[in-house]
């Protein structure tokens, strides 16, 4: 468990790593750079062994600032559960970003998650956003790697932000969602992706920058019955953005991708590619 403080680890296999058991991160301050995963609650046991079935590696975070990359190893995974309840978490991994072999829970935070060979949020149950605000990056094209991944297992908003981009992308459960998502085909790099209603609302100003196939986008803003534009390009003026995300500034000068669609449902689609199913 840790409580806070400043941690500055450099490592040649995992940077923290609880073998058998868990990590709570309540508060502090991490620059994890390592070779193999960044922080790892697993199951490492000799073959001789017999695991320990009262034992349940999981990850829960409730606070602090990371900034986590890894070489050839997954930022943060969990054998079991993973929960996000708060926090500023960066990762730039050459595996999996986030990888849980049971649910992942995100409640909160603000999260950026950049996959360089895998799924950039990787679920072997289910995944579950309740808050925050995740961004989730894959940029390999040629594996069918995924922005959010949990196969055919639920996956489940009611509130939050989240912005998906990659080759595809696990759809949101519509029986348990209760917050709006659309899925869309993926734009040219380096410019903004701006969406916005009829009445010139805006849901959606983002500099996008990877050319990917497929787009997830999930907000309040996505409100039922209202249709909606794609627009590309143009400038945003005023403007505040975290990881290429517009807080705040007015958009202008984009041009119109032909693309509209109503939200009609929880889910809608109008490109775009799911991912594979039924594989862990």
């Amino acid at each position: 468990m840790v409580d806070g403080g400043t941690l500055n680890l450099t490592a040649d296999s995992d940077a923290m790593d609880c073998e058998e058991g868990y990590i709570i991160i309540n508060d502090g301050t991490f620059t994890i750079n390592a070779i193999d995963d960044g922080i790892a609650a697993s199951y490492d046991i000799d073959d001789e062994e017999e695991p320990d079935d009262s034992i349940t590696p999981y990850v829960t975070i409730n606070g602090g600032d990371f900034e986590i990359t890894t070489s050839e190893g997954e930022g943060i995974e969990a054998k079991g559960t993973m929960t996000i309840n708060d926090g500023t978490i960066n990762i730039n991994s050459y595996d999996d970003g986030l990888n849980a072999g049971d649910d992942i829970y995100i409640n909160g935070g603000n999260i950026y998650v950049y996959a360089t060979l895998n799924d950039a949020i990787d679920s072997n149950g289910g995944i579950t956003v309740t808050g925050g605000t995740t961004i989730a990056i894959a940029v390999r094209t040629d594996e069918p790697d995924g922005s959010f991944d949990c196969d055919d297992n639920t996956f489940k908003i009611t509130g939050g932000t989240i912005l998906g981009l990659a080759l595809n992308t696990s759809f949101p459960t519509e029986s348990e969602s209760t917050q709006n998502s659309v899925i869309f085909d993926g734009v040219n790099a380096n410019q903004l992706l701006n969406i916005q209603s009829e009445d010139g609302t805006e849901a959606l100003t983002y500099e996008v920058p990877y050319s990917v196939n497929t787009i997830i986008y999930s907000n309040a803003k996505l409100e039922t019955d209202q249709t909606y534009t794609i627009y590309t390009g143009g400038s945003v003026s005023n403007g505040t953005e975290v990881n290429g995300l517009y807080t705040s500034g007015t958009y202008s000068g984009g041009t119109d991708s032909g693309d509209s669609f109503t939200i009609s449902s929880t889910v809608t689609q109008i490109g775009g590619e799911m991912g594979p199913t039924g594989e862990p």
